[in-house]
């Protein structure tokens, strides 16, 4: 009998079964009594933003987009691709890279262990050579150069790059085509061994599964590896600085109608993962109120030809961030700046918010949370990204539950700062 530790949530009714491997993997089993498909996450902390660190008293600087070039070779084997091997048996695989994780993926009906296995050995075992390295820096150079020509992804990226003076967060994922022109298989083998150690990884199984049976394959299999010391990783971030780096830019690209992206920053602050978790729920209920579809705010917009359906707003904050985004498809450019400004300070000096529209938020929000855990790809893919943040994904209900109308009012005051903004606008060619 293979031990482990359960926990119940009856306000979900799901329970979550956890176990952490002798080499440090820690594994999770999210019951989905009766489901037929079985979805599976294997997860490591690091993302594009590792590019400097320490370890095992070596200090190193990779090239930028190194996470995500190492995603892509990690499918390629000498015997082959190892896509087609999943399609083999059965299963849909995939890969992506944010700033903070990589993560690796398969969806299966059938032959779960044989997948299972096919996704542990080819993420714990690297093969990396000169010629399959070069051969990458084409098919990825392609790639970045199929993004910059997107006026969505330049659009964001150039607001980041915009906002923000020296931290890695501003760094395109994929890298440059002269940063990843230096990436090496020596390289590779670096950062796997410091980063995509069992200890540094988490491993998240969504499904009906026999639990204890599950776990000790997996245990099984861990424990055949070759040992492997515990992961020594410093990172290292550069200070950033308050002020946005530039107020405004523009771009030329394809477009008929210009986009338009504001990017509001604040500096992180020394708030631990709960107050994070707290401020990031009530900036989505305090931005709603003000910019959502049912405020005065935004069919007055709409109603003057200032916005359309394209209009969205979004906050994000972490270690490395803490900004709001809001962008749109306008001729009137110059007009949706000035009026998103006015509306934020009028917010902030009126009485706006109301107990009555909170509630009414909670009960959307919890709705669509609910609703989300019937699907096993969302509940392993949002259980990774909270566990990461310090935050049980069983947990929002009852933090959402607890946002006050104080905290909704405060934080929109404290995390939105008109004097500290860039636009970033994407036009079409004279």
């Amino acid at each position: 009998m293979s031990n482990y530790e359960s926990k119940y949530y009856d306000q979900v009714d799901e329970t979550v079964h956890k176990k952490v491997m002798d080499n440090g993997l820690e594994v999770y089993i999210i019951d989905k009594k009766g489901y037929n498909k079985k979805f599976v996450t294997y997860t490591t902390k690091y993302g594009s933003t590792d590019n400097h660190f320490k370890t095992k008293g070596k200090v190193y600087n990779v090239p930028d987009g190194i996470a995500h070039f190492l995603e892509h070779k990690m499918f390629d084997k000498e015997s082959g691709d190892v896509f087609n091997k999943f399609s083999e048996h059965g299963a849909s695989a995939n890969a992506f890279t944010s700033v903070d994780r990589t993560s690796y993926l398969f969806s299966t009906t059938e032959n779960f262990k044989k997948n299972l296995t096919l996704l542990m050995n080819m993420v714990e075992i690297p093969y990396f050579t000169s010629e399959k390295v070069d051969k990458e820096i084409g098919i990825i150079n392609e790639e970045i150069k199929m993004y910059q020509d997107n006026p969505g992804y330049r659009l964001y990226h150039e607001t980041l790059n915009a906002m923000y003076e020296n931290s890695p967060v501003a760094i395109d994922i994929a890298g440059t085509l002269e940063s990843i022109s230096e990436i090496t298989a020596e390289h590779l083998y670096l950062c796997h061994e410091t980063f995509y150690a069992p200890d540094n990884m988490v491993m998240i199984l969504a499904g009906d599964f026999d639990v204890n049976d599950t776990f000790e394959f997996i245990e099984t299999h861990q424990n055949k590896r070759p040992a492997v010391d515990q992961s020594d990783i410093e990172r290292f971030l550069p200070e950033e600085p308050y002020g946005v780096k530039e107020q405004s830019k523009e771009l030329n690209l394809q477009v008929t109608t210009p986009k338009v992206m504001l990017g509001f920053k604040v500096l992180p602050d020394d708030a631990d993962d709960q107050l994070k978790a707290r401020r990031d729920a009530a900036m989505l209920f305090a931005l709603d109120m003000v910019f959502g579809e049912q405020s005065p705010y935004y069919e007055d917009l709409l109603e003057r030809g200032i916005v359309d359906d394209s209009f969205n707003f979004s906050y994000q904050e972490d270690d490395l961030v803490r900004h709001t985004l809001m962008a749109v498809e306008t001729a009137e450019v110059d007009t949706f700046t000035e009026e998103i400004v006015r509306i934020i300070e009028e917010v902030k000096e009126e009485d706006f918010f109301s107990e009555t529209r909170l509630r009414s938020q909670k009960r959307e929000l919890l709705g669509d949370y609910l609703t989300s855990l019937n699907s096993p790809e969302y509940v392993a893919n949002q259980f990774t990204k909270y566990l990461f943040d310090g935050v049980d994904l069983y947990g929002l209900p009852e933090l959402i539950e607890s946002i006050t109308l104080e905290e909704v009012i405060n934080f929109f005051n404290s995390s939105i700062d008109v004097k500290n903004f860039s636009k970033v606008v994407v036009k079409g060619h004279d």
